[in-house]
């Protein structure tokens, strides 16, 4: 997986990491370290190889995406403005360097868009990539051990009712 390793080598890559870090010090619900990026990956492949998706979608495409999807939060707490997005625009250039292709990158971009599922894309409209993402999430999440979740806003989308937990 030389791209994903250009990706964890890539000083952008750690900056933005290390800035999320900082700003969620006193964060008290889950944060959006590389722990979390490289669970949310591991997830999401799993996901496509339960499903029989590879090779249409691709270990290094799906670590990407993963190891990408949140590195815009840190920004957010700045500007008020999506994570999903920023962490979009700041992966395009990381993925160009890391030698993704560009219809990788297009596809890599969308899914990083989608995953919080607040983009004007809905269900049905989500890239596969996307929801695959997207539910990498929200399983990577422990909820069930969270000493926040009488005030989390998430822990109400959790439940195994809702088709996200296998």
């Amino acid at each position: 997986m030389e791209k994903v390793n250009k990706i964890l080598q890539d000083r952008r890559f750690q900056e933005y990491v290390e800035k999320n870090l900082i700003a969620e010090k006193q964060r008290k619900f889950c944060n959006h370290n590389f722990d979390h990026l490289l669970s949310v990956a591991r997830i999401a492949y799993i996901l496509v190889l339960e499903q029989g998706l590879e090779p249409d979608i691709s270990r290094e495409t799906v670590y990407a995406s993963g190891l990408l999807h949140d590195i815009g939060r840190w920004k957010e707490y700045e500007t008020g403005k999506d994570h999903a997005l920023l962490s979009a625009e700041l992966s395009r250039e990381i993925l160009e360097e890391a030698g993704f292709e560009r219809k990788n990158i297009a596809g890599i971009i969308r899914a990083i868009k989608e995953h919080r599922g607040t983009e004007k894309n809905k269900e049905k409209e989500r890239s596969l990539l996307g929801d695959i993402l997207r539910r990498a999430d929200i399983l990577s999440r422990p909820c069930w051990d969270c000493t926040a979740e009488e005030d989390c806003y998430k822990f109400d989308r959790m439940p195994t009712n809702q088709g996200l937990w296998y």
